[in-house]
């Protein structure tokens, strides 16, 4: 036999049909010497997405392989693409479709899973997002007895404030949506300030008690008042409940937080104001609109007291 193969001989050729699930050999005489009359000859359908060697002319000796492109459908964000391929895998269908996967993206099946004409490959594309986020820090509440506050009575010393701080947060983003995230650093902007919360452990104050250790005595006027709910809120200037144990005071004349003893009332806290509360007045809280009555206006020394 020649180099070139001539239409009259009459030969024999092997062909290979290789498909994603088997490979078929077959063997056929023919006096063809055309890749498409011996595969028309053969039975052999073939279609442009086929890959077959050699494309035109037999040569002698050599088998004509026929390597079947299958139809794969690919998803990738919300996008449908049908790619055609003649290797049977994923990684082959995603070449095929010139997509390129980053580090985190997903893919279904596998990379070196193998494909059919029913696979679908679905492409997950996921990416890391960096965000700071303010946070505020819960104030803690601290509380303290106080011997000068009634039994019974709160009052806040201090306001707890909250802090702040910054977090830095990566999200792991899948479609849209956040998968996964992790704090990866945190900022602390300024720290909580604790609550301070008096509570009274003071027991009533008997006739003929001596008067506590105190650092001022001040004559004033006193008054009294009760927090009537037709024009109180039930709350001081200060933020503390009204009731026993709470005095209005001028705050030029006695400090707010200032605890004070007043002969014949008892204990109290310096935690109020008001408009006609001014210079050497003081008015002086009851639980209830009858007390406060029965008080009066009286004149009263008013006992600075040495511990607050």
């Amino acid at each position: 036999m020649g180099a070139a193969v001539a239409g009259s001989q009459f030969r024999q050729v092997d062909i290979v049909v290789q498909g994603p699930k088997h490979k078929r050999h077959l063997s056929i005489w023919t006096f063809s010497h055309t890749v498409k009359g011996i595969l028309h000859k053969a039975g052999v359908p073939a279609n442009r997405h086929d890959v077959i060697e050699p494309s035109r002319i037999v040569t002698p000796g050599h088998p004509i392989i026929v390597r079947k492109a299958v139809p794969v459908m690919v998803l990738m964000d919300n996008r449908r693409m049908h790619v055609w391929t003649t290797r049977y895998n994923v990684q082959a269908v995603l070449s095929a479709a010139k997509i390129k996967m980053r580090p985190l993206d997903l893919v279904r099946p596998a990379l070196n899973a193998k494909i059919t004409s029913s696979t679908t490959v679905n492409v997950i594309q996921r990416w890391w997002v960096t965000k700071r986020i303010r946070q505020k820090i819960p104030f803690g509440v601290r509380h303290v007895p106080d011997p000068y506050l009634p039994q019974g009575r709160v009052m806040i010393h201090r306001s707890g404030q909250f802090g702040e701080r910054v977090a830095v947060v990566r999200d792991l983003m899948q479609a849209g949506k956040v998968v996964k995230s992790q704090v990866i650093g945190m900022h602390e902007w300024h720290s909580p300030q604790w609550e301070i919360i008096y509570y009274g452990t003071a027991h009533p104050i008997s006739r003929g008690t001596a008067v506590p250790q105190f650092s001022a005595a001040i004559p004033m006027v006193s008054t009294a008042y009760w927090p009537d709910p037709a024009w109180s809120s039930g709350y001081t200037a200060t933020g503390v409940r009204a009731g026993y144990g709470i005095a209005a005071v001028d705050p030029a004349v006695i400090p707010l937080g200032t605890r004070l003893y007043i002969p014949g009332y008892g204990f109290a806290v310096a935690a109020d104001v008001g408009g006609a509360i001014v210079g050497d007045r003081i008015d002086l809280c009851y639980d209830d609109a009858q007390q406060a009555v029965d008080w009066g206006v009286r004149d009263v020394t008013v006992y600075i007291l040495s511990s607050y």
